[in-house]
């Protein structure tokens, strides 16, 4: 198979001045090379979401295009995968619409590093999605509020996931099984491990409380921060058309897919990048203990 090379830079087209941007000219189906995958991997820490039109990728070969990028995760480590394959994870608006604010999978201690999601069916009109740059949410932060969210942590859970894993028996993440779902918790503020940039890390679906802080204070915390992370300057909004592809960096990012298209049509295919336990301000990077290195193993 021929690996693409490029004698320039990508043709790459911001559609916000905070996140967002087109890729144009590249086929996710081929091999891409090192140089074009390093300028893409800095692509996506410059712009967080990147969206590539007219592309046409199997399920083994999205899984292969995000593979140059990282290790696959598990297509999810509770909804089931598309038959024949475990690493790709069907989404169809006829099962579930996820017409709500959240980082992917923020509910585990290592989420995701990154999601690929390929478009197969769009409605003519409707069923957009769209992005928040949680990093510039963050530095719009008042100085002494983003001084205050460099000191807190949260805890993350998803009760409904926890309930279906204790029925199945267990999950795999991480190249381990896991026999129950547990809360977790991360900085409220993340710091990027490619770019060093600090962005918040909360969102509405999965996080549950703040550490050390009342029940009142927690909730009107973190309420201020979701509406604060959901102002349109910080977003991007991106009109499907079947075949495109996003590929956007869950570590500093909210997503949020419209259900405004009735009964049309929109199917995609998922697969997710395994990424880092989360640090920032409140809980810095250090070498793992031990024990932290065995449960992360």
């Amino acid at each position: 198979m021929d690996v693409v090379t490029l004698a320039t830079s990508l043709d790459i087209r911001a559609i916000s001045p905070n996140i967002g941007a087109e890729v144009w000219g590249l086929d996710l189906s081929r091999p891409l090379g090192d140089d074009v995958v390093a300028e893409v991997r800095a692509a996506l820490c410059r712009h967080l979401v990147l969206f590539f039109p007219d592309q046409d990728l199997a399920p083994d070969v999205q899984a292969d295009f995000a593979r140059q990028f990282g290790e696959v995760t598990p297509a999810h480590p509770v909804i089931p995968s598309i038959e024949g394959n475990p690493e790709v994870l069907p989404i169809d608006g006829r099962e579930d619409r996820a017409s709500w604010w959240h980082t992917d999978v923020t509910f585990l201690q290592t989420p995701p590093l990154g999601s690929i999601l390929h478009m197969r069916e769009a409605p003519t009109v409707g069923g957009d999605t769209m992005w928040v740059s949680l990093q510039a949410a963050y530095d719009a932060l008042a100085a002494p509020v983003r001084s205050l969210c460099d000191q807190l942590v949260a805890w993350h859970h998803d009760p409904w996931f926890a309930a279906d894993v204790e029925a199945k028996g267990g999950y795999e993440w991480d190249g381990r099984h896991h026999d129950r779902l547990f809360p977790v918790s991360h900085p409220v503020v993340r710091t990027h491990p490619e770019t060093g940039r600090n962005g918040l890390f909360v969102n509405s679906q999965f996080t549950r409380f703040l550490e050390g802080v009342s029940p009142l204070e927690s909730t009107a915390l973190l309420d201020m921060l979701y509406r604060h992370c959901q102002r349109p300057e910080f977003s991007c909004r991106y009109r499907w058309k079947a075949g495109a592809v996003a590929f956007w960096d869950n570590r500093a990012t909210l997503h949020y897919a419209l259900d405004d298209y009735g009964d049309a049509l929109r199917i995609a295919h998922r697969v997710t990048l395994r990424g880092d336990r989360p640090y920032g301000p409140a809980r810095p990077l250090t070498p793992a203990t031990p024990t932290e290195a065995a449960s992360l193993a």
